[in-house]
């Protein structure tokens, strides 16, 4: 038992005051004072912590994908080694779905790494989508996959990550994947999370694990407008969103539906951006530099000290060549003219303004779930939907053996919530 409690506390448990207890033709005692070098916490505290019973639960599973699961354990271990009985890992090696976590976990880098065995080029980063505390990118990364050169955890939460820090400081040395975090990114925002996914310098392999209520809708249009620069994707959906649910108590005779984005080409993205930019534009005044008039860069040209000093008249054309400059037509919303010089006007246009200009989307896919909570498996059918909603040459359902450890009730709709995977490539 001494050795063992050795084996896991290495590096952090010393020993001291060995002594040798015994007699004639007894067996020999060993009774050690084994002391924690971290103050503050001691020897059963550190033992006890949840990462050592979740490492021995998976390595009791000999049919749960052996060949990742083993080498968890042995990475869990090393954790618990380094770093159980330090409060600052509590919230990442004692919580209490810790166990829950990495089967999740394992089933996910399972698929992943089955899906870049066909992958061509060296390099991928992997988004890991409403990471949360990180539990999948932190494993991933001390996995040490050869193609996988960076790892991205997207969360609209700012949380503390001081894992990640402290992971990232020696993964150059040890060979593995830095982890990037981009926090304070909603996952909705669609054509602002799809800029810095196409500004990535590699292939992007998503994964999604957990996504509740509409943000499995957005990944699935994020992984659809990523178009080929997406080589991979993994979601588990964790509920259905409320154009589903509220079904439940909805008595009127209507169509219920989804809308998930599909590709466009990089010109036809370019417009629409532009067009949007536009419409902002007219729709609010300009906040900060550079100035039009001074080129300082800390204010605009409203703001300008310098413009009241000038002549009237000289403020005026100066206003006015501004407003030319960087104000849309609020007709045509193009550059370079008012409404009243538009060239575009039409009887039928005389009375517009700005707020007649609708918000152009990405073109949509109207996804029908209004009857979804009739099937008899309801969230399964959800599942299936959102897989043909993928526009990828092969979507696959997966529905993994994590169900059986659930404990919901019987009969319970949402059921099978987190155990089905939809893999995408």
């Amino acid at each position: 038992k001494i050795q063992h409690l050795h084996e896991r506390m290495n590096g952090i448990i010393q020993s001291k005051n060995q002594s040798i207890i015994g007699g004639s033709g007894s067996n020999l005692v060993v009774q050690s004072r084994l002391v924690l070098s971290m103050e503050g916490n001691n020897m059963m505290d550190a033992d006890h912590w949840r990462v050592w019973k979740a490492a021995d639960r998976l390595e009791s599973r000999e049919d749960f994908y052996p060949e990742i699961s083993m080498q968890v354990v042995d990475i869990l271990r090393s954790w618990g080694r380094k770093w159980a009985g330090d409060e600052k890992w509590t919230s990442l090696l004692h919580k209490t779905s810790l166990h829950h976590e990495i089967e999740e976990s394992v089933v996910a880098l399972h698929h992943l790494f089955e899906g870049l065995k066909n992958f061509q080029e060296d390099k991928c980063v992997v988004v890991d989508a409403c990471a949360g505390k990180g539990f999948f990118s932190f494993l991933l990364s001390y996995l040490k996959h050869p193609k996988i050169d960076v790892i991205v955890m997207l969360e609209k939460a700012t949380i503390n990550w001081y894992h990640i820090e402290e992971g990232n400081r020696s993964a150059r040395e040890e060979g593995r994947p830095l982890i990037n975090i981009w926090d304070n990114t909603n996952l909705h925002d669609y054509d602002e999370v799809l800029d810095r996914m196409f500004a990535l310098p590699h292939p992007i392999a998503m994964s999604g694990i957990h996504l509740c209520k509409q943000l499995s809708p957005s990944f699935c249009g994020l992984v659809n407008g990523l178009g080929d620069k997406c080589i991979y994707a993994c979601l588990t959906p964790c509920c259905m969103p409320r154009a589903v649910t509220s079904q439940k108590k909805n008595t009127k005779t209507m169509k219920f539906t989804l809308s998930i984005q599909l590709a466009e080409s990089k010109v036809e993205r370019q417009v629409r951006r532009d067009y949007m930019c536009r419409r902002e534009r007219l729709r609010r005044k300009p906040v900060g530099g550079p100035c039009y008039y001074c080129h300082e860069k800390n204010h605009c040209l409203i703001d300008c000290e310098v413009l009241p000093t000038l002549p009237k008249d000289e403020q005026v054309a100066i206003r006015k060549a501004w407003h030319s400059a960087t104000v849309p037509c609020w007709n045509c919303l193009e550059l370079g003219h008012f409404k009243s010089e538009c060239p575009n006007i039409t009887d039928s246009s005389a009375t517009k303004n700005s707020t007649s200009h609708n918000a152009q989307q990405p073109p949509l896919l109207s996804l029908d779930v209004t009857n979804v909570l009739k099937a008899d498996n309801p969230f399964s059918m959800y599942c299936h939907l959102i897989a043909d909603a993928f526009k990828m040459k092969e979507v696959q359902v997966i529905e993994s053996e994590l169900e059986k450890f659930g404990n919901h009730q019987e009969g319970n709709w949402n059921s099978e919530r987190k155990s089905i995977f939809i893999v995408v490539k």
